[in-house]
């Protein structure tokens, strides 16, 4: 049975930190317009659910493919911010925005999530890492995240070396 839950009871606008990352390997789209959109959703959520939109100063952007939460810059950011009681909850497109790093990167974030309380907002669900369910999804989703990106990797280095065996040049310069 879906129970309605009261999101504006448990964080208001100003306690959420929004984070938005475009990989660079996302070509379709500009970063103005990946990352507009990706705002755009979450604010209508906010808007919807808590009553407001986060903060300007409580939004963090970056275009970067790091695999690893050391090659992010402003992730890092947030996540010591999330350290503060303060911040509730954070926002995002979806949980693969937060990390395809490795089991290590997964678990650095489930513990601090869970052990800081904090809310992972996406488009599809809010977790809440107390919750076993939701906690065992978000582990999935993570998992998920990192397989896709192995696959990935592993399909653009195939043809990658098949560019080069055809004698294609494929340096950037």
């Amino acid at each position: 049975m879906y129970q309605f839950i009261d999101y504006s009871k448990l964080f208001a606008p100003e306690e959420v930190l929004g984070y938005f990352r475009k990989s660079r390997d996302e070509a379709d789209l500009s970063t103005e317009e990946v990352l507009s959109k990706h705002q755009a959703m979450v604010d209508a959520w906010t808007q919807r659910n808590i009553g407001g939109t986060i903060p300007q100063e409580n939004r963090f952007f970056e275009l970067v493919s790091g695999e690893t939460i050391a090659e992010r810059k402003e992730f890092q950011k947030v996540l010591r911010l999330i350290e503060n009681p303060k911040y509730r909850a954070i926002a995002c497109f979806d949980v693969a925005r937060l990390s395809r790093g490795d089991l290590e990167d997964a678990g650095r974030l489930i513990k601090l999530f869970r052990y800081t309380d904090t809310y992972i907002i996406t488009m599809d669900k809010v977790y809440d890492l107390k919750d076993e369910s939701d906690r065992e999804k978000f582990e999935r989703e993570l998992k998920k995240g990192n397989e896709y990106l192995e696959y990935f990797k592993k399909i653009s280095n195939a043809g990658r070396l098949l560019s080069v065996q055809q004698g294609n040049y494929i340096g950037s310069h």
